[in-house]
């Protein structure tokens, strides 16, 4: 089962689109904080730099975290040492903190002074890179015991990247920072198909006997939208589908 199944009834699409339908980047993020704090997950943070826009010419930030421990770690610097920032802008993959080298005394002590301002106790960050340059980390913490994350974190990784890249793209919108490119009409019938079916959490073998197509031809038409669509891979082309509502899901 996914991270948001039984959100409201829908699954992860109704809080997607609900985040969408939002005007302010806060209004957005109260949402989807209300929506994990449900499932166990203490906190939800966003950051983007680098963003295309004359306006803004520093970080676009929405955190949960407590106002003195944002003084705290801007008074000390420790964007310049947290390991999280640090792998996130080093690659493209979910940054799990548990799998984070902790042994450096410096990193040692920020992860202990982050949890007296209980910041969380485990967490994942899910690095976004726009087609414009601009970075985004989107990251959640827990607070529940091992054995409660470790069964959490088995569902969850699909779900945040969904979260992660949709909710990038409405801080753009909300930020009034157009995407320059007109995606409708790029996709085939049959590359919206796949993408549809993958969004409703078909494999592409599945997929396959549904559309009367081999599984061969679906990653083909998979691979094709992730091109059309400037996507990093099946994840994020069917969240950037979802977010340009060029993908129904019904």
């Amino acid at each position: 089962m996914g991270l948001l199944e039984k959100y409201a009834g829908d699954d992860l699409f109704e809080l997607i689109d609900q985040v969408a339908k939002a005007e302010k980047l806060d209004e957005g993020h109260e949402l989807l904080r209300s929506a994990l704090e449900t499932y166990g997950l203490e906190h939800v943070v966003y950051l983007a730099v680098n963003l295309p826009s004359e306006k803004r010419d520093r970080p676009l930030v929405a955190m949960t975290y407590s106002a003195e421990w944002q003084k705290h770690y801007a008074q000390r610097d420790y964007v310049d040492i947290d390991p999280v920032v640090k792998a996130g802008i080093g690659g493209i993959l979910p940054v799990d903190w548990e799998t984070l080298d902790r042994k450096h005394p410096t990193v040692k002590k920020f992860f202990g002074e982050a949890q007296e301002f209980k910041v969380g106790a485990q967490g994942i960050s899910v690095p976004v890179r726009g087609r414009h340059g601009e970075f985004a980390l989107f990251s959640v913490t827990s607070d529940l015991s091992p054995p409660e994350w470790s069964r959490l974190k088995q569902h969850l990784m699909r779900d945040l990247m969904l979260l992660a890249y949709n909710f990038h793209s409405f801080a753009l919108k909300a930020e009034q920072i157009e995407d320059g490119d007109d995606y409708r009409d790029k996709l085939s019938f049959r590359e919206s198909e796949c993408l549809r079916w993958t969004a409703m959490g078909k494999s592409a073998w599945d997929t396959g006997q549904i559309m009367g197509v081999s599984e061969r031809t679906v990653k083909f038409h998979l691979e094709n939208a992730r091109g059309k669509l400037h996507a990093m891979n099946t994840t994020h082309a069917v969240s950037k589908a979802i977010s340009l509502n060029l993908i129904a899901l019904y």
